[in-house]
């Protein structure tokens, strides 16, 4: 049975008591102190703990046992701003009924926003999803819950999502509850409007957590840039290789989703005894996710043996490879063993097997499938116990397709392929990968860690980088080589390509110089983010905002705001420089609200 407030004497009562705000609201199954509590409950939480999940369970727990709903959970924008993951979930049914679907896609077909989904809707325009019914007419798509609902034997009835929206007025996530008897009788229905304003504030308590913790690992980030060496920082830091081990110890580093979803494959292909095959571009590292698969697999304790198939001729790769025995060719003069005995017990990687010759390409189908192999010149068969882990960045399907890779040994190695991302495919990433490399040369040239100038990191950010990991890795080689005393990495010190494509806004000072928030560096890098558009749109406005998935009229409004002008009709104008770093993109990313022609907010 629910409690109703009863309203005192000479007061109003009903409706009317709850437009004047002087009790919660007489439909409400809590009272007034009960809310409050639950409110500085949560508050003293979020005041005291740091870990993101256990805030914002304590947001879920809080605004169900404000609605009485029997599941929530919390949706979080990702860095790249195009999908919402669910982070935390409740549900008196069991934890993972409110669990999936586990990624809503933020655009549709068109890049257009999906707006028939309820909490992109609520995530696109700023307003709270309160719905009656999802199995009847409300103009939103509700068949992702329908469909989990007939996977976990549920029904889901009423549904409200409330909008994370941060003091920047940029889309974080949403809180979604379900099955709310936030009412008099304690029956399923829709939220009711006297709590719409409080599960508003809950939400604004989980902007604030997702808020914070996207602050705390950007400030981790800053003090490893400017070497000071805090305690976090300090655990985070990778150990030195030893000089024996250095190939095998490559560390692996990465946060965005491609990545994490490349990596996941490694860790399951690790524990496989199955064939690998890596796929991507030259440069993105699948030298290092295969130490990473021999690393985490059972033959971690054996040799992890390396051969570049591209690096050989044909009689020579053979012998590399398989051994020979004496008189097998000129030069033969004794007996010798190849790689694949010298990998007994552990793993081979071969590099490059796109380009290996095609009379190779047979033995090693024959390794795969038997585990056996015969040196040059010999004719008994030996039994081996070898992984293959390969790799290759050509187009094998066409090599195929040419008469140059045989079909068969295509289909034998790709029984568990693992695609590594591009690094213009995971920017994210490339502030991290820069601390590491400029990290390891410091330490290697024993003095403190390299500090970069804000200009040069957004630079770094902004480059597509056709040689990927590698390529940032020699540009940072080359920037240490560069600088000179205790002088930060700058424009100067970067390729001159670099320096060309950056922008001619003034860079912000470094933390410390003076004082600045959090919401000046992003507007900053905002007003970079649109000088750039708007320089690959030739400065046409209409493109540009197609671009940047905003209104014209929003565009106008930010060119006005950050004093913007085309080169040829900026000439005195200039943008007044901001202070503290400049973020990534993928470090704050932003969902403008949905306009139509004449600027209006969409409904």
């Amino acid at each position: 049975m629910g409690v109703s407030a009863i309203p005192a004497p000479g007061r109003p009562s009903g409706d009317a008591a709850l437009q004047t705000g002087l009790i919660q609201s007489p439909l409400a199954v809590q009272s007034s102190l009960v809310v409050t509590e639950a409110l500085i409950e949560l508050t003293t939480i979020l005041a005291t703990e740091r870990r993101l999940e256990t805030l914002l369970g304590a947001v879920v727990a809080s605004a169900c046992r404000l609605t009485r709903a029997e599941g929530g959970r919390v949706m979080v924008l990702d860095r790249t701003g195009r999908h919402l993951h669910g982070l935390v979930g409740q549900h008196e049914s069991g934890p993972e009924a409110a669990s999936a679907p586990g990624e809503i896609a933020i655009y549709g077909d068109g890049n257009a926003f999906a707006m028939g989904d309820p909490n992109v809707f609520a995530a696109v325009t700023g307003k709270i999803v309160n719905v009656a019914d999802v199995y009847g007419y409300s103009g939103f798509d509700f068949a992702a819950v329908r469909a989990h609902d007939a996977r976990c034997g549920l029904r889901t009835r009423s549904f409200a999502a409330a909008p994370l929206w941060s003091v920047e007025g940029r889309t974080l996530g949403v809180l979604q509850l379900f099955n709310m008897r936030a009412t008099e009788d304690g029956e399923v229905g829709p939220l009711p409007k006297a709590f719409e304003r409080i599960i508003g504030s809950v939400a604004a308590q989980a902007a604030l957590a997702v808020a914070n913790a996207r602050l705390f690992e950007e400030n981790r980030a800053l003090l490893r840039q400017q070497g000071r060496r805090g305690a976090d920082a300090g655990r985070e830091a990778p150990a030195p290789a030893g000089a024996g081990s250095a190939s095998r110890d490559e560390p692996i580093v990465g946060e965005s989703p491609p990545f994490k979803a490349a990596l996941q494959l490694a860790r399951r292909a690790a524990a496989a005894p199955v064939a690998a095959l890596l796929l991507g571009e030259t440069g993105t590292g699948k030298d290092v996710f295969a130490q990473a698969i021999h690393r985490l697999g059972p033959r971690r304790d054996r040799p992890f043996v390396a051969q570049n198939c591209a690096a050989l001729p044909e009689t020579l790769l053979e012998s590399e490879l398989f051994g020979h025995r004496r008189g097998a060719f000129t030069g033969a003069l004794s007996d010798r063993k190849g790689l694949v005995h010298e990998a007994s017990g552990g793993t081979l990687f071969l590099d490059e097997i796109g380009d290996m010759p095609l009379a190779l390409q047979a033995k090693i189908l024959r390794l795969l499938e038997e585990g056996s192999i015969r040196r040059l010149g010999d004719t008994r068969p030996e039994k081996v116990d070898v992984r293959i882990v390969a790799a290759t960045n050509a187009d094998l399907p066409r090599r195929i397709a040419e008469g140059t890779f045989r079909e068969d040994l295509y289909y034998r190695l790709s029984v568990f392929p693992i695609e590594i991302p591009p690094l213009r495919e995971r920017p994210s990433d490339i502030p991290l990968l820069i601390d590491l490399f400029l990290g390891r040369i410091a330490r290697a040239q024993g003095r403190d860690a390299f500090a970069l100038t804000p200009r040069a990191l957004e630079a770094l950010c902004r480059w597509r980088y056709p040689g990927n990991v590698r390529e940032l890795r020699n540009m940072a080689e080359r920037a240490a080589l560069l600088i000179d005393g205790d002088e930060r990495i700058d424009l100067p010190h970067l390729p001159p390509h670099l320096g060309r494509s950056a922008p001619d806004l003034a860079a912000p000072p470094a933390p410390g110089e003076a004082a600045a928030g959090l919401r000046d560096a992003v507007r900053h890098y905002e007003a970079i983010y649109i000088t750039n558009t708007l320089r690959e749109a030739d400065w046409n406005q209409s493109r540009a905002a197609r671009h940047l998935r905003i209104s014209r009229r929003s565009l106008v409004e930010k060119l006005r705001r950050y004093a913007i002008a085309a080169p040829e009709a900026r000439r005195s104008q200039t943008l007044a420089p901001v202070l503290g770093p400049v973020p990534t993109p993928a470090i704050a990313p932003a969902i403008a609200p949905a306009r139509d022609r004449a600027g209006r907010r969409c409904p």
